[in-house]
C-alpha cells in the first residue's frame, strides 16, 4: 500500500479502508489475545468491498486522553499566568520580599502605618529580650503607634511603663496608656485599669471605677475580671454598686475627648509619646 494511499485514507475518516479507500466497513474481533495485547487504543475493522482488516483508533480512550492533555495545558496557562503576575509586582514590593522579615517591617513602619509601626516595635522586643538596645527601639516604635491610636500598641506601652522593660517605670504613664486602649475595648486593658483603680497604683484608688472597668471586661468575656468585679461588689454599699454599674455603661463616651487629647499632645512636641489625662478621670 503507497504513502499516498494511506493519506487519502486519513482524510476521507477513519472508517474508510486504506487499502481500496472503501468506506463500506464495519467493526471487527480480535482473532486471540495476542493479537489484542498492547492494542488498547485500537479497534479492528474489516472492510466489505477488499475483506480486508485494518485498525483505527477507539473514540472513548482517545477522548479521555485529549480532554486530559487540555486540562494540563490550562494548568499550565494558569502557573505561568500566576508567574507573570508575580513577575510584574511593583519594584518597592518585589525589594521588600527579598529583605529579612524585621527588615521589611521597619521599611512599612518607616511610612507611618500604625499597624506596622506596632508589628516592628513586637518583633524588637520578642528578638531582643536581653538586649537593651532592642528594647528601648521597641519602645519608640511603640509610641509612634499609640500616638496615632493603635489600641494594642497603647495596651503593651502601657505594660512596658508599668513593668519598666525599655523604659523607666512610671505607673503614672501606664495608667494613662491603659486608659486610652481600655476606651477603644481593648479587654486586657480594662481588666488592667480595674487592678489599677483597686489598689490605686498610677491612678486614684477608687473601687466604683474599678468595678466599672472589671465589669466591661466580664461583659466581653474576661474570666478573671468577672470574679475580681464580683468581689468588688460584696463591698460596695447598694447606691455605690449602681453608680458603679451605671459608669461601666458610660465608659465608651470619652473616647472623642481621648483622640483630641492625643492630637494636641503630638502638635505640642511631646516627645513621651504619653497622653495628657483625660479631663473626666474615667
Amino acid at each position: 500500500m503507497t504513502v499516498s494511499t494511506r493519506l487519502s485514507s486519513v482524510l476521507h475518516g477513519s472508517r474508510c479502508c486504506p487499502y481500496c479507500l472503501s468506506r463500506n466497513t464495519k467493526d471487527s474481533n480480535w482473532k486471540s489475545s495476542g493479537e489484542r495485547s498492547g492494542r488498547f487504543w485500537l479497534k479492528p475493522v474489516r472492510c466489505r468491498n477488499c475483506h480486508k482488516r485494518f485498525v483505527r483508533f477507539r473514540r472513548v480512550p482517545l477522548a479521555a486522553l485529549g480532554g486530559a492533555l487540555a486540562l494540563g495545558l490550562l494548568s499550565l496557562m494558569v502557573v505561568v499566568g500566576s508567574g507573570v503576575e508575580t513577575r510584574n509586582r511593583s519594584e518597592h514590593e518585589r525589594l521588600l520580599a527579598e529583605l529579612e522579615p524585621m527588615e521589611a517591617e521597619r521599611l512599612r513602619a518607616e511610612t507611618g502605618d500604625a499597624e506596622a509601626q506596632y508589628a516592628y516595635a513586637m518583633m524588637l522586643s520578642a528578638a531582643g529580650t536581653s538586649e537593651r538596645e532592642d528594647l528601648a527601639e521597641s519602645i519608640r516604635w511603640l509610641e509612634k503607634a499609640a500616638a496615632q491610636g493603635h489600641s494594642r500598641a497603647q495596651y503593651e506601652l502601657a505594660l512596658a511603663f508599668k513593668l519598666g522593660r525599655g523604659t523607666l517605670q512610671d505607673y503614672a504613664a501606664a495608667g494613662r496608656w491603659f486608659t486610652s486602649a481600655a476606651r477603644q475595648g481593648h479587654v486586657s486593658a480594662q481588666y488592667h485599669m480595674g487592678r489599677l483603680h483597686r489598689i490605686g497604683e498610677g491612678v486614684d484608688l477608687d473601687l466604683v471605677r474599678a468595678y466599672a472597668w472589671f465589669n466591661r471586661a466580664a461583659a466581653q468575656g474576661h474570666g478573671a475580671a468577672r470574679g475580681a468585679r464580683d468581689e468588688i461588689a460584696a463591698s460596695l454599699k447598694p447606691e455605690q454598686l449602681a453608680e458603679a454599674q451605671a459608669l461601666s455603661k458610660d465608659m465608651d463616651a470619652p473616647v472623642a475627648a481621648l483622640g483630641a487629647n492625643l492630637k494636641a499632645a503630638t502638635a505640642s512636641g511631646d516627645d513621651t509619646g504619653v497622653p495628657a489625662p483625660v479631663a473626666s478621670g474615667d
